[in-house]
C-alpha cells in the first residue's frame, strides 16, 4: 500500500496530455486544487471547502481561455480522485502508519490549496 501512497503524491506531477501546450503551471495548480478542495469539501460536508473550491474554479477561468476550460476540468476530476483516494486511504487501510501518511499529505495538499487563495 506504500506505493499506492506515493504514487498519490505524484499524481500532481502528471502531464494530462489534453492541456494545450501553453497552459500555465498556475491555471494547472487552479485546477488541481478546485478537484482537491471538491473532494474535501464531499467528504466533509463543508460549506465554506466548496466555497473555497468555487472561489478557485473564478481564479482558474480568469487565467485561461474560455475554449480550453474542458481539457482543465480533466485535471480538476484528477485533482478530486486523488484527494479522495488518500482520505479513503486515511480512513479505511489497516496500516496505522499508512493511514497517518495519507491524511498528513491530504491536510498538505489542502493547506497549499488554501495557501494560494489570500484570506483563506
Amino acid at each position: 500500500m506504500s506505493a499506492l501512497l506515493s504514487a498519490l503524491s505524484l499524481c500532481v506531477a502528471a502531464p494530462v496530455q489534453a492541456l494545450p501546450a501553453t497552459s500555465s503551471p498556475l491555471a494547472r495548480d487552479f485546477a488541481y486544487c478546485a478537484g482537491r478542495l471538491s473532494a474535501e469539501a464531499q467528504h466533509r460536508e463543508d460549506q465554506s471547502l466548496n466555497e473555497l473550491k468555487h472561489a478557485m474554479q473564478e481564479l482558474l477561468a480568469a487565467v485561461i481561455a474560455p475554449e480550453e476550460a474542458e481539457a482543465y476540468e480533466e485535471l480538476r476530476l484528477a485533482g478530486h480522485v486523488a484527494q479522495s483516494e488518500l482520505l479513503a486511504l486515511s480512513r479505511f487501510s489497516f496500516d496505522q502508519g499508512e493511514a497517518d501518511r495519507a491524511r498528513q499529505l491530504a491536510q498538505d495538499s489542502i493547506r497549499h490549496c488554501r495557501a494560494m487563495l489570500l484570506g483563506a
